[in-house]
């Protein structure tokens, strides 16, 4: 590939990206992170309050976790705006993430069961699992995210420190309402400066 095929290529790359930040801004990402920060950080709170301090299983963790799912899907079915009532490919691209994060959830769940450990090392595991997740998102939508994951990164090293333990599940709430919200106000800002310049008048 010559320097010119590479300048191309490039271009398409980075047009592809800009796409991609668009889509998320019109079909009303930025809204429903806004509300999904408030879900997602109950649900963790949660897990610490009625499950971690109650010292149940392991797979009571994956109750309140499995109800924010629910809430979750419901306020993406109601609020992300579609063309012509289809999916966008960002919207397979997020799901196909967040799918695979509650399918690992799972997973970490039998397999602190099967090795019968202590349910708390789970908080420490989810940490790392949703770092993984917003990685993951860094790579496809914008490096800010690569930021949140750090984030988790380091939340889930300091979990299993015994000062640090028993706020783990309001730790990682912190950080996923931080997570979602910021990057919900960015793009919900975003699309209504998009909307304001799409009512202005045009001059042909």
């Amino acid at each position: 590939m010559d320097k010119e095929q590479a300048e191309r290529a490039l271009a398409i790359v980075r047009g592809i990206v800009e796409n991609t930040r668009e889509d998320l801004a019109a079909h009303n990402w930025g809204l429903i992170w806004m509300l999904h920060a408030f879900t997602n950080s109950a649900a963790f709170a949660a897990v610490g309050v009625l499950i971690e301090r109650q010292q149940r299983p392991v797979f009571y963790y994956l109750i309140p976790l499995g109800v924010v799912a629910v809430v979750n899907l419901m306020i993406v079915a109601a609020l992300a705006d579609r063309d012509r009532g289809v999916r966008s490919v960002i919207e397979y691209q997020l799901h196909g993430i967040w799918v695979t994060f509650i399918i690992f959830t799972v997973a970490i769940a039998a397999i602190l069961y099967l090795a019968q450990v202590t349910p708390t090392l789970f908080g420490p595991l989810i940490a790392i699992t949703s770092g993984i997740g917003f990685a993951m998102m860094g790579v496809l939508f914008a490096s800010r995210f690569f930021i949140l994951a750090i984030a988790f990164l380091l939340v889930g090293l300091i979990a299993p420190l015994p000062r640090v333990a028993p706020v783990t599940w309001y730790l990682i709430a912190a950080v996923w309402w931080v997570a979602s919200f910021v990057p919900g106000v960015i793009f919900n800002r975003e699309r209504k400066r998009r909307l304001r310049q799409d009512r202005r008048p045009q001059i042909l």
